[in-house]
């Protein structure tokens, strides 16, 4: 027997990951795609291919959404509402905090289970070891569908603002992202005397692990508030940046992913926080609405 009736709607690479690992981890599983092609291979491994979205919410009391976009999410839910109603859904499309915070209100708007979901990770990582999903919103719902989302990797509750989730997601992504733009400014410095990027990485990945415990430091001197502990200062660090800047362009090498750093630092030595700890940059990342 089945451990449950499971839908899945979109077959792009992460739908078609998630799809087969609950299959795989015995649930029934109905899947529906756009294109209906997509769902042949899901068939011959032993789901059920839906006609219509309608069709597949009516197999699954717990409906997991992984398409492209929010608007996406949005068109296929919406004419499908009736047919939700008691049921939970997982939407685990990439949205942001105010999207998800959208879906869920319309959501609650039809009788239905909202619980939004972040992948921090590849498809090919789904059901591994290193696969991480974050969730927030509906607790009862997630709840129900805890033992399905437990095959697909580490399962973690966030909260029931739906948005925190897919904050938390954007706001590492954020911080990888920002990590590999600097590899690519050292990668383009080094090949400038003929280093290759292989080597450079190398030395970045060996410099950056002995780096990453200071974080907690950084995080204290930012829950501190107060930005004076005397350490490295606001001044001290944007002579520091400025000497990137100048290496960068001696080599020839553009400095334009730096310079913001160096402009958020000014801002704070012009207002006379000179003295101040250079995390105090983070006060000039809030926008005052």
């Amino acid at each position: 027997m089945p451990k449950g009736n499971l839908t899945v709607l979109g077959l792009g690479a992460m739908g078609s990951a998630v799809a087969a690992r609950l299959r795989e981890s015995g649930y029934a599983t109905t899947v529906w795609n756009r294109t209906a092609a997509k769902t042949e291979p899901h068939v011959a491994a032993g789901s059920t291919a839906a006609a219509t979205v309608p069709d597949a919410v009516a197999a699954g009391d717990v409906v997991l959404v992984v398409l492209l976009d929010h608007a996406s999410v949005r068109e296929h839910l919406e004419p499908a509402a009736a047919g939700l109603k008691g049921k939970v859904v997982v939407n685990l499309t990439t949205t942001t905090p105010n999207q998800a915070r959208s879906t869920a209100a319309w959501a609650a708007e039809h009788g239905i289970a909202y619980l939004d979901g972040a992948v921090m990770a590849v498809p090919g990582m789904i059901g591994t070891p290193g696969s991480r999903l974050l969730y927030s919103g509906d607790e009862n719902a997630y709840a129900i569908a805890r033992p399905a989302l437990e095959t697909l990797g580490a399962a973690e509750f966030t909260g029931a603002d739906p948005g925190v989730a897919s904050l938390k997601d954007m706001a590492l992504l954020s911080a990888m992202d920002l990590m590999f733009l600097g590899y690519l400014q050292a990668f383009a410095m080094m090949r400038t005397v003929g280093t290759s990027a292989a080597d450079t990485a190398a030395e970045v990945e060996a410099w950056l692990a002995a780096m990453l415990p200071h974080g907690k430091g950084i995080a204290a001197i930012v829950d501190g508030g107060t930005y004076d502990t005397g350490g490295q200062s606001v001044d001290f660090d944007r002579f520091g940046i400025a000497s990137l800047i100048t290496a960068s362009r001696e080599q020839g090498v553009s400095a334009v992913l730096l310079e913001p750093h160096r402009k958020l630092l000014e801002e704070l030595a012009a207002a006379g926080h000179g003295d101040s700890d250079w995390p105090r940059i983070i006060d000039r990342l809030t926008i005052h609405r």
